[in-house]
């Protein structure tokens, strides 16, 4: 209280390194939360099969070997020879505007089949979903997705009114539920807001809207896996059943969302310690002016340690005395820290876009580590004032 503004440039040392190491903390959080919001929407006993576009020379390798990309017929081929799989569905994107009188919706149409909501667990809120009759008679029904609903209709229930996709009528037959997406940067997977979506019959969308060149082709091929233990074992057949009907073309890409998963914890355990090693350096130099300024404090009040000395204190109590000073300093910057790691935090969601979340352990060690940084960097300075001798301590000018 005697030196407040010297207290307070003392403490900056631990202040900024106990925010820094919050703020870090509260970033990897963030992004392993959106990784696994992520993973939990496409399905840990997941598997999806994407289309890849060819181009140059291997482009003209695929149509030498009469490879036409990932199709329809792929994700038959698998429903009826891959025993693990539970269930099988194709997703075709159809490039089309979405029409309701005046009204026209940014909303992405996708042909796909019945078992889309159980592949992907997104069910129907309100009406129903493609039916396998729908499927076999290729009807223009379509599913739509709640922001779809809103755009379109808004309050009204859109069960049995018509819209417009391209040049074709479709009658609404359900709604999907709503679901809350993380919107971050640190996503492991570009995820499409699926509330925009949607459904039509996959064979009305290769009737429909059909590619002369490729009557057949999907975008992609979503395979649920009976058990995730069976995930590994499954894209291994998949492979090697697409790699003899595609003639050993890569024009489709396997990815395991479990198998993303693991890497991106793997990835972020990397940058919680480089950021946290960073964020420690901080803390370090913090430690250091703490101990430098409490030396300098013990030079100047060695005649008030000879006085407390002969007046009966022991060295035991010198040493609490400076010690306790020392903590209390470092705690102090360590409260300050959490404050503005906190803000730190917020202010990086705001303006950055990344998903951060403040875990109570991460506080709890940020405070820890700056009590840790009184006690170790306040021993030194507390022993040396508690072994100075009474009589020339008392004669030190």
């Amino acid at each position: 209280m005697a030196h407040k503004m010297r207290s307070l440039l003392t403490t900056l040392g631990v202040i900024f390194g106990v925010a820094a190491v919050i703020a870090m903390l509260s970033i990897g959080e963030g992004a392993k939360r959106d990784a696994l919001e992520q993973i939990r929407l496409l399905g840990t006993n997941n598997i999806r099969i994407n289309a890849v576009k060819l181009t140059g020379d291997k482009a003209r390798e695929a149509e030498s070997k009469y490879s036409d990309g990932l199709s329809y017929k792929d994700g038959l081929l698998i429903r009826s020879n891959v025993p693990s799989v539970r269930a099988v569905t194709p997703i075709r994107f159809v490039d089309a505007p979405v029409m309701k009188g005046n009204k026209e919706s940014a909303a992405r149409v996708i042909g796909t089949d019945h078992l889309y909501t159980e592949v992907t667990n997104f069910s129907v809120d309100d009406g129903r979903f493609i039916t396998p009759l729908d499927i076999s008679e290729a009807k223009r029904v379509c599913v739509i997705g709640s922001k779809v609903k809103r755009e379109l209709f808004g309050f009204r229930s859109p069960i049995g009114h018509r819209i417009r996709i391209g040049e074709e009528w479709f009658r609404v037959v359900g709604v999907m539920e709503t679901k809350r997406l993380r919107e971050g940067k640190a996503s492991i997977i570009k995820i499409r807001d699926i509330n925009r979506d949607i459904y039509i019959p996959i064979t009305t969308a290769l009737k429909r809207f059909r590619d002369e060149e490729k009557p057949f082709f999907v975008n992609e091929i979503a395979v649920q896996v009976k058990s995730a233990e069976l995930v590994e074992p499954t894209a291994r057949i998949i492979r090697r059943l697409l790699k003899r009907t595609h003639r050993e073309v890569q024009d489709y890409e396997i990815i395991i969302p479990a198998e993303l998963l693991a890497q991106s914890r793997r990835t972020q355990r990397v940058f919680n310690i480089v950021m946290g090693s960073i964020a420690a350096i901080s803390l370090l130099v913090g430690g250091i002016g703490i101990m430098n300024i409490m030396l300098a404090s013990v030079t100047e009040r060695t005649k008030e340690i000879g006085i407390r000395r002969a007046l009966g204190a022991t060295e035991q109590d010198i040493l609490g005395q400076f010690l306790n000073e020392t903590v209390l300093i470092s705690a102090t910057g360590g409260i300050i820290g959490i404050v503005l790691g906190v803000v730190m935090a917020k202010v990086i969601n705001i303006f950055a876009g990344w998903e951060t979340v403040i875990a109570l352990y991460s506080v709890l060690v940020s405070f820890g580590i700056s009590a840790m940084v009184g006690i170790i960097f306040g021993i030194y300075p507390a022993r040396k004032a508690a072994q100075m001798d009474p009589i020339a301590a008392l004669r030190f000018e």
